[in-house]
């Protein structure tokens, strides 16, 4: 038995790691934890800054004003701009629309530990968390809808009627992007839940930066709902990550329920109800008047 304590030294860290936060997996979008309850992107550019420099202590700077418990940031959400040419900072941090704001703080806290952990020297970044986002780059990251990177999180779990989920949750995810563009520059969220036939639910929000018009902020969550797709079809449940607006859908019930509210679909559900009638209706009309004329014979005979 010589060998078992080398032996145990070898499995040891391999039982350990088993538990130990990881990577989910990684591509040239960035990469999520095993959890997807972080995800980040430090690949959309070479442009590094050296230790020490004027870019890193503008960095930190603005970065550390968005986690301190000082900084009052009413709306959850947070841009500011630091330095001069190639040394400038450009940085934003947003809290999903239904998070406390100590909460807020304690999310922009650990992304931002996170990123500068993950993304070493590098300019640019953003991070996706389940309750905030931080983006910073050494361009401007204001007012524009950005296309890349994006980051899709699939859920785990199928639906078992896809195409009656599909035909209310774009429906849905409509609508609420309809509300969130709508408002103003502090906050553009919305969540909402619809119906689906044999007793689903679908739960969902949508949110953008709030720096972007109603137009950017429009396009932008077109695009993402565009995504799906590739994302999560037949899912439950998925997220689509862009730097501009983010979507989440599940079955289940995962924002604040104070922010939760039934959402008609009246024009598009009508129109899904209509054109099921109108394909049964040709067939019911000729039951109904063979019955009718079998009812007129016996009554005549």
């Amino acid at each position: 038995m010589g060998y078992s304590r080398p032996l145990l030294f070898f499995i040891l860290p391999i039982i350990l790691g088993l538990h130990a936060p990881g990577i989910a997996d990684d591509d040239d979008n960035g990469v999520c934890t095993l959890t997807a309850d972080y995800c980040w992107s430090c690949s959309g550019t070479n442009e590094t800054f050296n230790n020490g420099s004027i870019y890193e202590r503008n960095l930190d700077t603005v970065l550390s004003s968005f986690s301190s418990n000082k900084t009052e940031i009413n709306s959850g959400f947070y841009n500011s701009s630091l330095g001069q040419g190639p040394e400038k900072v450009n940085a934003m941090a947003l809290c999903r629309g239904d998070v406390p704001l100590n909460d807020c703080h304690t999310c922009f806290n650990e992304s931002i530990s996170i990123l500068r952990q993950n993304c070493t020297n590098k300019k640019q970044a953003i991070i996706w968390a389940q309750r905030c986002t931080v983006h910073y780059s050494n361009v401007s990251i204001f007012g524009v809808a950005e296309d890349d990177p994006v980051k899709f999180v699939p859920g785990p779990t199928n639906t078992s009627n896809a195409e009656e989920f599909k035909l209310v949750l774009n429906p849905l995810l409509e609508t609420l992007s309809e509300k969130a563009a709508a408002g103003d520059s502090t906050t553009k969220f919305a969540a909402g839940h619809a119906l689906v036939p044999a007793n689903q639910t679908i739960y969902a929000i949508v949110q953008c930066t709030p720096d972007l018009d109603l137009q950017n902020c429009s396009d932008c969550l077109k695009d993402a709902i565009s995504d799906i797709p590739k994302c999560c079809e037949g899912k439950k449940g998925g997220r689509v990550l862009r730097p501009s607006c983010n979507l989440r859908f599940e079955s289940n019930l995962f924002y604040d329920a104070a922010s939760d509210s039934l959402v008609n679909l009246p024009g598009k559900q009508g129109n899904n109800t209509s054109n099921i009638t109108t394909k049964v209706s040709p067939s019911s009309f000729l039951g109904l008047l063979l019955s009718l004329c079998l009812s007129s014979a016996f009554a005549f005979s």
